[in-house]
């Protein structure tokens, strides 16, 4: 490009008398090219002779020549022989890499045309992983290179240098890392180590890549049984708390582990125990449950959350006519046996206290208690029922047996008796209905356990016919509500693991696909929330399977069905919010690909890439990764205006050599340029950008009249035919115009170059 300033203008009157001006020295013009991508090297001049490219420090290495016939470049280099005709002898690169940075010099027989400098442009790339995950970085510059490290409201820190392929870092850094050329491990990350990772070329102070790293703590859901055993890791090399939360609760530090050192609060003390790096809560009760967060207090980092869920045993006991039923009251509190049959109210048959039984007056002949079990003999049909074993000191039902009686089998005698006897008739024929039905219930409840199994391994579909079919069992079957319902409980939770199942299968495609998978697995995460939130909400309290819910203080029915409705969706948010993290990491991935597509590609390409940023902020804005999103966007936008400067810089250069109308081309280019970034954050960089190659036009006219003065300065000396005077008096005139606009610009233009020499 060529400017003017003041003091060049006073050289422009000289043009009248004729003279020349001495040639200026050449100088050095950056190009920027994106990684493993072509970039082209401009020279933009006629050759006549052998035109050669070379670098500028080793003359001999000659990378691409072209004479009047033909034209021959190294491999990775290539020169058009028609563009070389025409006056452009730009030489491309077809895939850059860092061992091509270099001065490089476009040359004409003996004279140098241009020297071209290649810069490699920064990548940038958005890292995000889980604590204890492995962050690899690439070093692969010839060149010796620093590794630098910076965390918000901190400076930079070089923590590795990488020079001949040995590796020095930092003490903190030494025993974390290693090398396997050409990366660079940085192992076992946490979340103090988010921040900016830059990989810098300290020859030729350029930074190479940016790796923006953040770390989040590792969300683990866990279900469990009463009884079983929570192993919590506590790996970390800083002092590290124990923080539980319940439903409704504030934190509570329960442990501390100080090197290797176990410390917990006296409630705790004998139920848990350290062998590192694992600790071990025992004896786990629903009342247990709750989210379990490790917490390294040295850096205040939360290192990994358990979402613990712990439920009551259920067991399920078929048994004939006669026979004993044995119950287990393991539990070190007091507890009571409570037995519920079909329509009737809860009642307390039995209590255990410190190893001592007692029993309601027409139980206690039929019980017996050889600790921890229980032992009620001779069932009989209208035994059937639910025995829930209930934490007194607690209020929780630490296990449920569902009892099935069968009816005793009528004698040969027997049947001889109802014939005889018409009154026996009618009993008879009254428990053989009622056998039937029994018979009835068992084959539908076999049915229906098959329509649940189809659906576990099916689709939505299945899952909704499955839970009709639920529905319609319990209206059907309600002089069996007890048995019936605790079935119907056990079914639904497994109908409810693989509405989950399903939701995350659309997850984990969308995290591969597009931007409508990603939208159809959002709309089913909200639809599955909705579910569950109405669930809640309108979920009444069953006769038996409340007892699977921790009782709420107190025992009201408000609370009660509060209680049984936070369990399930607590497990349903839960879940939803670690899903939709995955479909953010999915979003910036395919906004990221769109950028470097637009890096490379035309306008269409440009605004596109922008439409998906400004449609990334809207949809993430008043919302958790709304900070996230502004960076990301902020840095993609600045590689986009980057790519425009560049295209608009290349009609600049096209106009230069060109007609009129390149040049309104490239003013209408630059005009759309300044309107576009308009009361942006980048409209002063635009508009400086845009000042400098307005003055084009004008410029190219000093050109032409600069050569038709020359033509008649040559034609006088060799008395040639000579322009009129008329002709004179305009370049003349043309001239004047050119020095009042030079006057005025004065400080704003630096300086004009006219193809031989300055003028």
């Amino acid at each position: 490009m060529q400017f003017c300033s003041l003091h060049h203008c006073v050289l422009v009157f000289l043009i009248l008398t004729f003279t020349t001006a001495p040639v200026s020295a050449l100088e050095v013009c950056p190009t920027r090219g994106k990684l493993h991508q072509s970039v082209t090297l401009s020279c933009k001049h006629q050759c006549s002779g052998l035109l050669k490219w070379a670098l500028l420090s080793n003359r001999d290495v000659v990378l691409a020549e072209c004479d009047r016939t033909s034209c021959r470049s190294k491999e990775g280099f290539n020169i058009s022989h028609d563009q070389y005709l025409r006056g452009d002898s730009s030489l491309t690169i077809t895939a850059a890499d860092y061992s091509q940075r270099n001065v490089y010099a476009c040359e004409c027989e003996d004279s140098d045309f241009s020297y071209v400098r290649l810069i490699i442009e920064t990548v940038f790339s958005p890292v995000q992983m889980e604590s204890g995950e492995d962050l690899k970085l690439h070093v692969s510059v010839p060149e010796p290179v620093e590794v630098i490290y910076k965390s918000s409201g901190s400076a930079d820190e070089v923590i590795c240098s990488v020079n001949n392929r040995s590796l020095q870092c930092k003490d903190k850094y030494r025993d974390r890392t290693s090398l396997t050329y050409p990366e660079l491990t940085l192992r076992h990350m946490e979340p103090r180590d988010s921040g900016r990772y830059t990989i810098r070329d300290t020859k030729n102070e350029e930074d190479i890549q940016i790796y923006a790293v953040s770390v989040e703590a590792v969300f683990s859901p866990v279900q469990m049984k009463f009884g079983e055993d929570l192993k919590l890791h506590v790996s970390v090399p800083e002092p590290v708390e124990v923080i539980y939360k319940s439903s409704g609760s504030a934190d509570e530090v329960i442990c501390r582990v100080n090197n290797r050192s176990l410390q917990c609060k006296d409630k705790y003390r004998d139920r848990t125990s350290l062998t590192y790096p694992e600790l071990t809560l025992r004896h786990m009760e629903p009342r247990d449950s709750g989210s379990y967060t490790i917490r390294d207090t040295k850096n205040e980092e939360d290192i990994q959350i358990y979402a613990v869920s712990v439920e009551a045993v259920f067991s399920q006991v078929q048994m004939k006519f006669g026979e004993d039923l044995k119950l287990h009251v393991s539990v070190p509190e007091p507890v009571e046996v409570i037995y519920k049959s079909s329509g009737s109210a809860d009642e307390v048959i039995c209590r255990v206290n410190n190893l001592s039984l007692q029993c309601k007056d027409k139980y206690r002949d039929r019980t017996s208690l050889t600790y921890p079990e229980l032992t009620l003999r001779h069932m009989e049909p209208r035994d059937s029922g639910s025995y829930t074993i209930r934490d007194t000191k607690n209020e929780e039902d630490i296990q449920i047996y569902a009892v099935s009686v069968e009816d005793k089998l009528f004698p040969a005698w027997g049947i001889v008796l109802i014939v005889i006897l018409l009154c026996g008739a009618a009993v008879g024929i009254y428990l053989l209905w009622r056998h039937r039905k029994r018979q009835q219930l068992n084959r539908r409840l076999q049915l229906v356990d098959e329509d649940v199994q189809r659906a576990v391994g099916g689709t939505e579909e299945n899952i909704r016919g499955a839970e009709e079919a639920l529905k319609q069992l319990e209206e059907q079957y309600s002089e069996y509500s007890a048995k019936v319902k605790l079935f119907c409980s056990e079914k639904r939770k497994q109908l409810f693991k693989r509405r989950l199942q399903l939701v995350d299968q659309l997850v984990q495609r969308a995290e591969g696909g597009t931007e409508k998978n990603i939208r159809e697995a959002e709309e089913k995460l909200s639809h599955l929330q909705e579910q569950y939130t109405e669930y809640a909400n309108k979920l009444e309290r069953r006769e038996l399977v409340d007892q699977l819910v921790q009782r709420a203080e107190g025992g009201t029915e408000e609370m009660i069905r509060e209680a049984e409705a936070g369990k399930q969706l607590e497990k349903v948010k839960l879940f939803c919010s670690e899903k939709r993290k995955q479909l953010f990491k999915r979003r910036l991935q395919q906004v990221d690909q769109l950028v470097q597509r637009a890096e490379g590609g035309t306008e269409k390409n440009i605004r596109e890439a922008e439409e998906k940023l400004s449609h990334l902020q809207e949809h993430y804005n008043n919302t958790g990764y709304s900070n996230k999103v502004e960076l990301f966007c902020r840095e993609k936008k600045k590689q986009l205006l980057k790519r425009r400067l560049q295209q608009v810089d290349q009609l600049v250069q096209r106009a230069e050599g060109g007609t009129e109308k390149n040049i309104r081309e490239v003013e209408k280019s630059l005009n759309h340029l300044q309107e576009h970034y308009k009361d942006t954050e980048y409209s002063d960089k635009v508009e400086l950008f845009c000042r400098e190659k307005k003055k084009l036009p004008i410029l190219c006219k000093v050109e032409e009249l600069t050569d038709a003065l020359e033509k008649v300065r040559v034609g006088g000396e060799r008395e040639q035919k000579i322009p009129s005077s008329t002709e004179v008096y305009k370049m003349k005139k043309d001239l004047m115009e050119i020095k009042k606009w030079c006057e005025k610009t004065e400080g704003k233009i630096n300086y004009i170059q006219h193809r031989d020499g300055a003028v």
